[in-house]
């Protein structure tokens, strides 16, 4: 069966193998709350749920081969069926060594005999089969499930084959996908997005640098026909699916502008429109970057930035790069983020069980900015391929961390399209920075803590320095933990809290130090090198 996968950002933890065992609080070998009912015919799913048997062939196989931790089949198509209490309460599964116990409104309606042990690692078909029995067998029984459509079905089976995983760990549905994908990878279109309702939809927003912002279009201007076909009263929807199509096909349209009462035509190119993750402004020939998010046109925005920095008279002084509220992203951009400022060297490492998703990555030999000072802000949001950047840049002593204790969200996912158009989104690796240390769950520690706020810029710098001593061995200690220990990464996190919102004044600080060379190259050039191998297993 084929199915994409991509890394995405990194998510929060990872369960230990589960024993089998009994789900939904049943106990005994049946459920006893009314006896056991009397078993009736299968009737297995219809031939028209097709598409239901091929997802949760697909399901069932990635999760047992493609989960950071082994997950077994039987568990799997347990977990599958009961989600479908998601459809209906009454359903309720229970599980003993050799069989799936239906039960529905208190009563046993069914034993299903488990497949041999020998079977586990045979075609995934057969788990597939014995899912769908128990679909049928619930179908007799359940009115709500006889009477959901196929994606409410599917929705409920795989939902459930992972909803124990982790906490990231997820389904998306064939809309829920598509939209995800347009944020990760943009879409064909001319960058407007529309509010409909009484008479012609209205653009609410132009995407930056797209077909519709180099023709003039602006917020407020109605959209009154797009190749002929005239919109009045048509939903937003409707509109939007008419200005898609093929890369490199024209559209024409016809607009009546919100300060004007002519219908103008106008012939807009269709183009691939990404939305603007990255956010520019220029202080002190310092370049100060937000990155919102990491999609697929992220590291290309910010490469593109800092050049356009150092054409400016006095050259680029420094850079500041604002990873506060990031919650993360394509795991691909962020390495690439971080090799922007790295000549050479490693970012960072994955770590599985999954051959696939085991990665070294290096930087290339040049550093975009040619070593110049460089600060990276951080709070209790940052995130994901957020930390994986800060991480690396600190572990490299290349960037100099401002903030607080980020959020600690240092594992993988992979994302993989299902036959359905949704997708099922796993974690598949844990990360490590540069020096091997992981920061799942703890998150990174800053040279420069603002947890405290009223503090003068000049006044926390100094303090930094003055304490530098206390600060290595804090991250010393960070490093070495046992990831596992809860007090003590707690404690650890209390050192500097997690803080939420955006703060000004981490950014006055951040260019204080640029200005104070000597400083930030004491902040930046940290001896941490004692680090715990997290990973000695793998």
């Amino acid at each position: 069966m084929a199915s994409a996968t991509r890394d995405i950002g990194p998510v929060l933890s990872r369960p230990a193998s589960r024993p089998i065992m009994r789900v939904a609080g049943m106990v005994g070998i049946c459920l006893l709350l009314a006896g056991c009912a009397t078993q009736r015919g299968d009737a297995i799913i219809s031939n028209d749920d097709q598409q239901t048997r091929d997802v949760m062939s697909q399901a069932i196989e990635l999760v047992a081969t493609r989960y950071i931790d082994p997950v077994g089949r039987e568990q799997i198509v347990v977990n599958a069926l009961d989600g479908l209490s998601a459809i209906d309460p009454n359903i309720r599964i229970g599980m003993t060594p050799d069989e799936i116990i239906l039960g529905y409104n208190g009563k046993t309606v069914r034993n299903l005999a488990l497949p041999d042990a020998d079977s586990e690692e045979q075609d995934t078909l057969l788990w597939t089969e014995l899912t769908l029995k128990g679909v049928g067998i619930y179908r007799v029984y359940s009115p709500d499930l006889r009477h959901a459509d196929a994606l409410s079905v599917q929705s409920a089976l795989v939902s459930g084959s992972i909803k124990n995983l982790d906490r990231y760990s997820r389904y998306e549905g064939p809309n829920q996908a598509e939209t995800a994908r347009t944020r990760r990878d943009g879409y064909i279109g001319v960058g407007v997005r529309l509010i409909g309702g009484d008479g012609y939809p209205v653009i609410k927003k132009v995407h930056d640098d797209s077909p519709a912002a180099k023709a003039g279009l602006d917020i407020g201007d109605q959209l009154i026909s797009v190749n002929g076909v005239n919109l009045y009263n048509r939903t937003a929807a409707y509109a939007s699916d008419l200005l898609h199509g093929e890369e490199g096909t024209r559209v024409t349209i016809e607009i009546n502008g919100a300060d004007s009462q002519v219908i103008t035509p106008i012939e807009i190119m269709r183009e691939r429109v990404i939305s603007r993750t990255v956010f520019t402004e220029i202080r002190d020939n310092v370049l100060i970057a937000r990155i919102a998010s990491f999609n697929s046109a992220t590291a290309q925005s910010l490469g593109d930035e800092i050049l356009k920095a150092d054409l400016f008279p006095g050259g680029l002084r420094g850079v500041i790069l604002d990873l506060r509220g990031n919650r993360g992203g394509l795991l691909q951009q962020g390495v690439e983020v971080a090799d922007l400022f790295i000549a050479g060297g490693p970012i960072a490492n994955t770590r599985s069980r999954v051959m696939a998703a085991r990665h070294i990555f290096k930087a290339n030999p040049e550093d975009l900015t040619r070593g110049a000072p460089l600060v990276v802000l951080i709070d209790g949001r940052t995130a994901s391929s957020a930390e994986l950047v800060a991480a690396a840049l600190q572990d490299r002593n290349r960037a100099v961390l401002i903030g607080s204790t980020s959020f600690g969200k240092g594992s993988v996912q992979a994302i993989n399209d299902l036959s359905n158009k949704g997708t099922l989104t796993f974690t598949w690796s844990q990360m490590t920075a540069p020096s091997g240390y992981t920061f799942d769950r703890i998150g990174l520690f800053p040279s420069i803590c603002t947890t405290a706020s009223g503090i003068a810029p000049n006044d926390q710098i100094r303090s930094a320095l003055a304490h530098r001593d206390d600060m290595v061995a804090i991250m010393t200690k960070w490093r070495k933990l046992d990831y596992q220990n809860e007090k003590a990464r707690q404690d650890l996190r209390n050192v500097c809290p997690a803080r939420q919102g955006i703060d000004e004044n981490d950014i006055d600080i951040a260019l204080e130090l640029i200005k104070n060379l000597p400083g930030y190259k004491d902040l930046a050039q940290l001896p941490i090198n004692e680090i715990a191998d997290t990973f000695a297993s793998q």
